[in-house]
């Protein structure tokens, strides 16, 4: 089975937010199979920064990359996560 990585766009409530505990969160509540491989941050505006999640998952994943978002959003001092990018790896 192939897997794909999935570029996770993550918003902070405010500029308050750790994003490196932000992303251990994540990283901690992502499902089987899911493994956050690389992490950037990306300046938004007046000092706030999304968090850049790399994400490698399994390719035939029931609900796709709507799993990813919801677990995402669903942590405290998350305003919202959208998937910004999706690639196949191996071939």
């Amino acid at each position: 089975m192939t897997d794909v990585l999935v570029v996770l766009k993550v918003f902070p409530d405010s500029d308050e937010i750790d994003l490196d505990k932000l992303a251990e969160e994540i990283g901690k509540r992502l499902p089987t199979g899911y493994t956050v491989v690389r992490k950037d941050t990306e300046p938004i505006a007046f000092g706030l920064k999304a968090l850049v999640l790399y994400v490698q998952m399994p390719e035939q994943t029931e609900g796709g990359t709507d799993v990813l978002e919801e677990k995402a959003s669903e942590i405290e001092g998350v305003s919202h996560a959208e998937v910004v990018g999706l690639t196949r790896l191996g071939f």
